[in-house]
């Protein structure tokens, strides 16, 4: 059972159901991170003596991703296929970012651009 753990600010977000998204950089093994139909477990402060479980969740799509871009726009492609700049603004929003600006800027920030990775989407909440 794959195991993700998440930033605090991100916690709320997942319990109420606004984020069912998320998207995690390449493992060094190059192995997938989990597929569809796995059930995954979400934790928020994973592996620390204040660890809260957020829930368990059933996965239903996990495809490769690469972020990338400047000022001027990003670009996003999952399974190779360029997102158009709707798609991009849902993505955002879906991994619960208030816009495709602060999606970027967290993504270079954190892991620096061009990103790769995995994009892993879930059922909705059910509890913890």
């Amino acid at each position: 059972m794959p195991a993700f753990g998440f930033k605090e600010r991100f916690a709320k977000p997942i319990e109420q159901g606004i984020k069912r998204q998320t998207i995690r950089a390449e493992r060094k093994d190059g192995r997938q991170p989990c597929r569809p139909g796995d059930t995954l477990t979400l934790w928020t402060n994973w592996r620390r003596k204040n660890a809260r479980k957020l829930a368990d969740v059933r996965c239903t799509f996990c495809s490769p991703i690469v972020i990338d871009g400047t000022d001027a726009g990003p670009t996003v492609t999952i399974r190779g296929r360029a997102l158009t700049p709707h798609e991009i603004e849902e993505l955002a929003f879906d991994d619960a970012f208030l816009s495709v600006g602060d999606f970027l800027a967290f993504f270079r920030d954190t892991h620096g651009l061009p990103f790769k990775g995995w994009v892993i989407k879930w059922e909705a909440t059910h509890g913890r």
